[in-house]
Parts: C-alpha cells; structure tokens; sequence
C-alpha cells in the first residue's frame, strides 16, 4: 500500500463556514490525492451547498479521504456535559455526508469538546470518551466502515491527550481495530517528542499531519527536527495517509512541498 497526501483546509480557509473553491481548484492542480476538510465545516453546511460540493469534487476528481475538526466545541466529550445522545445526534448525519465525500478517516483532535473541565479528573476523562466511544461512535463507525484516529494535541492548545503516550492510552482503553493513532508532527515538536515514539507506536499509526513549528508549510527543505520524524516513518515503512497542515499557501509552493514531501517518505 503506498502513501496518500492530502491537504487540510482547516488552517487555510474556514472551519464552519462556506468552503473556498479556489484552495480547492490549488490543492488539485498542486497534485494532492485528496483534500482534508473539518468535519465541523461539511456537517454545517446547507444540503444545497453540500451538494454542490460533492459534484465538484466528483467532477474535478479529487477524492476527500480524511476528515478532522470531529466535534464543535458544543459536543462535550468530557465533563458534567457529557450527553451520549447529543453526540449521536450530530455524529449520525455527520458520517451519513462524509460517506457520500467518501472519507474512511475521521481525525478526533477537538480539543474545545474534549478538554478536561473543572473538577474532571484526567481518569475520568479516559472512561468518559472511551465509554463514549464504546457506546456511540464505534456502532457508527461499523456501520459506515470508517475508522477515528486519535490525534494528541499539544499543552499550549488543549490539557487532555496531548502526548502520543496519552493518545495511544485512548487508544488501548478502546480497545477496537476502528481507533487508531494519528502523529501530528507540529504537537510532537512542541512537546519535544522524538522519532523513536513513531517507531514504538507504528503499529497504531493510521494517519499524519505535517507542519513546522509555526504552523509553515515546509516548501523547498525541512528543519532538521521535522526531518528526523519524516525520516523516522520512511524507516519504520509507514503507508496510511499524510496530510500537510499549514497557513494559506500559493499553489506553486504547495506543488513544491508535495514534491519534498514525497522525496522524503519514499528515500528518493
């Protein structure tokens, strides 16, 4: 199975309003087998609109393989606000669209639904989106044959599952082939994680997302940090899905990036 690279809209363009064509019409013509919307964004939208989106998308050929922004901070994950049927409630259409864009992964960052509140232990947080996961997310994700991929958010965005360590811990309380594990490479070098961790974690590892530390699109090299993790998955022969997570770029730089990127993971 080789790599497929993607392009998140989420730092480039809105993560709930109406989507931006053009970022759409450079992802493809830069080369990118796919697009990452936020699911936040495709389950706001008008079924007008949605419509419209899935026929430019099957017209133009650009498939939409991932998903992230899972949740709206209004869908609490953790806390007294926990509510298992309002997440089936916004889960249910959700995934019902993302089937008809095609998308197979759903990232759960969403660190604003999942964050631990006031008086919620990090244990408690564990069972709570482990339970929630259990009881509401992994029926849909049979029924739909999808698979979430826990993604670790650094400590200067959120204060629940922020290290690889604590996203593979969720990863083992769920405890199902349909939870796996996404590596961030922007929140692994914030919290100084090395490249060993991408070694130890491969088996679980279904998805990437790259930036540098600024959240800049690494366009003609890499530093050398970032280099040693993309390094590290060329060894350990990573082969899921990769999707560049950056600031709004020209297409000529995104084509460019591409390129790099792909030099790198394949040892070209």
């Amino acid at each position: 199975m080789s790599i497929r690279y993607g392009y998140c809209t989420n730092f480039a363009s809105s993560i709930t309003g109406p989507i931006f064509f053009p970022l759409l019409e450079d992802i493809l013509a830069a080369g990118y087998d796919y697009v990452e919307f936020p699911l936040m964004q495709t389950a706001a939208l008008s079924d007008e609109a949605f419509t419209v989106l899935v026929r430019w998308l099957e017209h133009n050929g650009l498939a939409a393989d991932c998903t992230c922004n899972m949740f709206p901070p209004s869908v609490r994950l953790t806390g007294p606000g926990t509510d298992p049927a309002r997440v089936a409630a916004y889960l249910e259409p959700a995934l019902a669209r993302l089937e008809r864009l095609g998308t197979k992964k759903i990232v759960l960052g969403s660190s604003a639904a999942r964050d631990l509140p006031p008086g919620t232990s990090e244990e408690e947080g564990y069972r709570q989106v482990a339970g929630l996961l259990e009881k509401v997310v992994i029926p849909l994700l049979e029924k739909y044959e999808m698979t979430v991929v826990i993604e670790p958010i650094s400590r200067c965005e959120a204060n629940f599952i922020c290290t690889l360590p604590e996203g593979m811990e969720l990863v083992k309380r769920a405890g199902h082939p349909r939870i796996r594990l996404l590596a961030d490479t922007i929140h692994m070098l914030r919290e100084g994680e090395g490249a060993a961790l991408l070694a130890q974690y491969q088996p679980w590892l279904e998805h990437i997302h790259v930036s540098e530390l600024g959240r800049d699109l690494p366009v003609w090299d890499f530093s050398p940090a970032l280099s040693e993790l993309l390094c590290e998955l060329r060894r350990v022969g990573f082969s899921g899905t990769v999707s560049f997570e950056s600031r709004n770029v020209s297409r000529e730089d995104m084509a460019v990036a591409l390129l790099q990127l792909r030099s790198v993971l394949k040892g070209a």
